[in-house]
């Protein structure tokens, strides 16, 4: 497998017109696009802050080549980046990307008091560290 690095592929997205509405730019557009997307895994935002597109140009060129992935068409204009960037866009499932959720915590003093005690004992600089194991060993029990 050839291996590249997202400032490359960032380069070569660079390269491409930007303005232009042709099959075969946004098809090349949307191929790079989707390899920081889904290889890289950078957001919308800071792939619209890194090339100076819109984030919603970003939202829909990253969906297109999961959806054509397997058109002959869209191939053949991709050709060249899928052979400098070979990326299997037929194992993306097409729904979101599942990230983290953030969960906001209220707790009394003397909670997070053992809660900081244990981290220190584990090693953990964050308390946030502290409370995602516990969490998480808790499941497994309770999965058990």
């Amino acid at each position: 497998m050839i291996e590249y690095t997202q400032e490359e592929v960032l380069e070569s997205l660079l390269k491409i017109t930007k303005n232009s509405r042709k099959r075969v730019l946004v098809d090349q557009r949307s191929y790079l696009i989707g390899i920081l997307a889904f290889k890289f895994r950078i957001s919308e935002h800071r792939i619209a802050a890194l090339t100076g597109y819109n984030r919603y140009t970003i939202n829909y060129n990253k969906r297109l080549p999961v959806t054509l992935c397997k058109d002959s068409g869209y191939l053949s204009n991709v050709y060249v980046y899928a052979q400098r960037f070979p990326f299997d866009f037929t194992l993306i499932d097409g729904q979101k990307i599942h990230r983290d959720v953030k969960v906001e915590l209220t707790i009394d003093r003397k909670t997070y008091r053992k809660l900081k005690a244990s981290g220190i004992a584990l090693g953990h600089k964050d308390v946030r560290t502290t409370i995602k194991l516990l969490i998480e060993k808790s499941m497994k029990i309770w999965d058990e």
